[in-house]
């Protein structure tokens, strides 16, 4: 009696075959790089969104195979948190009757959009210790040309504009105008490349590269006037250069960081800076808590205005902070929810710095908090800036963490620990 094994049918082996292309020439990597360098480049968002959805989300739907690899991601206390704040901002919103039913869908459809921006970002992160490294070689530099472009954009190339005016978008040209938000978008990457350079072994074209982009993002910080976003970028900063191993890096950055109080001290916009105070802050937060307290339980929703005219006459969008936003919105268990998201996040960045030394994603979680302290509203939304403000850094931050028994690509390991560790060092690439 003869019997015959039937082999993998043919489109299986395509389609393994396409999976191992994929991963060999870290295809989900590249689209991840180039879907954010999209949004900083382009005028509309629309390229980076059709890419991220279209092109990017299928090939993670092939490389992620077997989707059991996806279960510590799911199963994460900083996934878990996040799910559950999207869903409770959602329920609060249809709990209280006010938002109409196609609100509640859209940001539905948001909410799975922001949970898929999460796992992918923690998959590639917990899949491949070069992959932060990568990012922000690419990120920095791209964010400071484009930091020249839109300077001498706005200016005209004039030294009296570039001295006296805040940076702010230029209509047919950036994606953002408010100077908060282009602020917080340049101080992302800037904090990303300094980490990178505190924590990874590089070349010297590298360590140049990456030193010019910090420069530059931080000058174009400067330029906007958004004090909120130049001390987030401080801070980050200065969590990588604390945390790090390497001494010389330290003494670089703190340089840096010299440098940057010199040229702020110097500036001639400073009494400006030095005016706005607050920037209204302490009077617009008692009005805000005081929203909160007359529907503590479910909060106003998705569909209410949050829009303010403060007594001095001026307008406010809303209460300028995550957490007390979240309140407002969603009322105490939206705003607790959020409070895990960030408390997750922390608990698992720190676990990876403490086992394998990597300072990113605590230096990005930094620079996220202090932004979001004093500004912006996380409420599920398409791919825009609160992605790269907020959901990367938790991303970066959980995915950092279910790799923490790994050894970083060209960190310089103390020559006790080597022997002990050798197994699990990878190539750092060019």
């Amino acid at each position: 009696m003869v019997s015959a094994v039937a082999g993998p049918s043919r489109s299986k082996q395509r389609l393994e075959r396409t999976r191992d292309w994929l991963v060999r020439t870290r295809a989900a990597e590249k689209l991840f790089i180039l879907v954010l360098g999209l949004v900083y480049a382009l005028h509309s968002i629309w390229s980076a969104r059709t890419l991220l959805w279209f092109v990017l989300v299928p090939v993670m739907v092939i490389v992620a195979v077997p989707y059991r690899s996806l279960l510590p991601i799911v199963k994460s206390p900083v996934f878990i948190a996040s799910a559950l704040f999207l869903l409770l901002v959602l329920a609060t919103s249809a709990l209280g009757g006010e938002t109409p039913a196609k609100i509640l869908t859209l940001n539905l459809r948001y909410a799975v959009a922001v949970l898929a921006f999460v796992t992918i970002t923690a998959y590639l992160v917990r899949d491949d210790g070069d992959f932060l490294r990568m990012l922000f070689l690419v990120i920095g530099p791209v964010a400071a040309l484009i930091a020249i472009r839109d300077v001498a954009s706005f200016t005209g190339l004039s030294f009296k504009t570039l001295m006296t005016v805040r940076l702010e978008g230029v209509k047919g040209l950036t994606v953002y105008y408010n100077s908060n938000v282009i602020g917080m978008m340049f101080a992302m990457p800037c904090v990303g490349a300094a980490a990178v350079m505190a924590s990874r072994s590089l070349k010297l074209w590298q360590y140049v590269m990456l030193a010019a982009s910090v420069l530059v993002l931080l000058g174009a910080i400067l330029l906007t006037g958004s004090r909120g976003s130049l001390i987030a970028a401080a801070v980050g900063i200065g969590v990588a250069i604390m945390l790090s191993e390497h001494r010389r890096l330290k003494l670089a950055l703190i340089a840096v960081a010299v440098v940057l109080v010199c040229v702020v001290m110097i500036a001639p916009f400073q009494s400006e800076l030095l005016q706005r105070r607050d920037s209204l802050r302490l009077a617009l937060w008692p009005i805000y808590l005081e929203m909160a307290a007359e529907k503590p339980w479910l909060g106003y929703g998705l569909a209410f205005d949050t829009q303010r005219t403060l007594s001095s006459g001026n307008v406010v969008m809303n209460a300028h902070n995550i957490v007390l936003c979240a309140l407002v919105r969603g009322g105490i268990f939206t705003a607790l929810a959020l409070i895990g998201i960030v408390l997750a996040a922390l608990a698992s960045g720190f676990r990876a710095w403490r086992s394998s030394g990597e300072v990113v994603a605590l230096a990005l979680l930094a620079a996220c908090l202090t932004a979001s302290s004093v500004d912006y509203e996380i409420v599920p939304t398409d791919l825009a800036y609160l992605y790269i403000l907020f959901w990367l850094p938790v991303g970066v931050c959980l995915g950092a963490g279910l790799s923490a028994h790994r050894i970083l690509p060209g960190r310089r390991i103390r020559p006790e620990t080597v022997s002990a560790s050798s197994q699990n060092r990878q190539p750092s690439g060019d």
